[in-house]
Parts: structure tokens; sequence; C-alpha cells
């Protein structure tokens, strides 16, 4: 298969959204790394797993809802309404949830998860794997501090947040991606400590 992000100009148009719409933003904890580099990494994922290219184009652009001003109105105007209901799928959608505390916004995540489209399962399991890989590559450097750098800074309920997304997305067993985000997940939180 040709590389979708190298030769697809509706992907590239995507990428240059996504960068334009998570300009000087970073990754949690590390002021070095781009935020663009997550929905990158996100859309690669998802193009090694062989996913469509409105998939990976949801892939890129899964995180403007939520962290940037980007709307509803401007992604459906500019991607089409599937690749919005592929993005509004992967975000965190709960009324209220800048009110709402962490494990409840992820307790509806994990449930939400378990029953959601599966192409709504094809992002959200490349996101988690993107941050999970990253998890671990910061844990390498810098070890339990790496537990400070999140809203729910107890890394038990983090292991239980993580556990919980394998169980919601278990149907996807099939799926490279899958396999490594499950074994990444028993990977991380075998090195904390307490365990």
């Amino acid at each position: 298969m040709n590389s979708i992000l190298m030769y697809n100009s509706k992907v590239i148009k995507a990428l240059y959204f996504a960068a334009k719409a998570h300009r000087n933003q970073f990754r949690k904890g590390n002021a070095d790394i781009p935020y663009l580099v997550h929905p990158v990494e996100v859309a690669m994922i998802l193009q090694e797993n062989n996913m469509s290219e409105e998939i990976v184009i949801a892939g890129l652009l899964h995180d403007t809802l939520e962290d940037t001003s980007v709307t509803q109105e401007d992604i459906e105007r500019e991607f089409g309404k599937k690749i919005l209901e592929l993005v509004l799928g992967a975000s965190e959608r709960l009324e209220g949830r800048e009110h709402t505390d962490w494990k409840t916004r992820k307790s509806h995540t994990i449930e939400y998860l378990a029953s959601a489209p599966l192409d709504v399962k094809y992002v959200s399991c490349a996101d988690k794997l993107s941050n999970i890989r990253s998890m671990l590559r910061d844990y390498e450097e810098v070890g339990e501090e790496l537990w400070k750098r999140f809203n729910e800074k107890n890394p038990l309920e983090q292991k239980w947040y993580y556990v919980g997304l394998t169980e919601s997305l278990k149907g996807l067993e099939s799926l490279k991606m899958y396999v490594e985000f499950k074994s990444s997940v028993e990977l991380l939180f075998g090195k904390y400590k307490a365990n």
C-alpha cells in the first residue's frame, strides 16, 4: 500500500489543518515536543493498520475539538459529516466535561468505547496507543516523576483507566495496534514500583 500520509491530498489538507489548529501547543510535560507529533503518530498508526482515508484523517483531527478553537462546523465544512462524526466519537463527549471530575470522565470514556462504532474504536485505539508509547518513553527518562504530569497523579488510577480501555477495545484483538496497546499498558504498569 502506498503511504496515504505522503500522497493523498485530502490527508495533506487535514495535516495542514491540524498543524494550524495545534500551533504553539506542546505535549503534556514536554515543551520540546510540538503537540502535532501526537495526531501525526495517530494517523500513522491507523495507516499501518490499513484503515480508510476517512479514518486516517479523523486520526489527524481527533483532538481539534477538545484542545483547540476548531468547531464542529469547521470540520464538517472542510472534511464532511462522516469525518466530523468520527472526530466527535473519538472526543470525550460528556455534558459539563469541564466541571466533571477525572474519574467520572474516564469512566464515561471506558463505557462509551465498549459499545462505540468500530470506526470510532479504531481512532481511539490509535490515540491511546500513541499516548501509552509516549508514557513509556517518558517513564524511561523520568521514572516515577511521570505521574506528576497528569491531572490524576495517582498511578493506580492511571492503571485503572488504561486497563479499562484495553477491556473496552478488546474487540480489536486482531489488529496490530491493539496488541501493541495492550502489551504496552501491561509493560508500563508492570514497571510502576507499587505493583
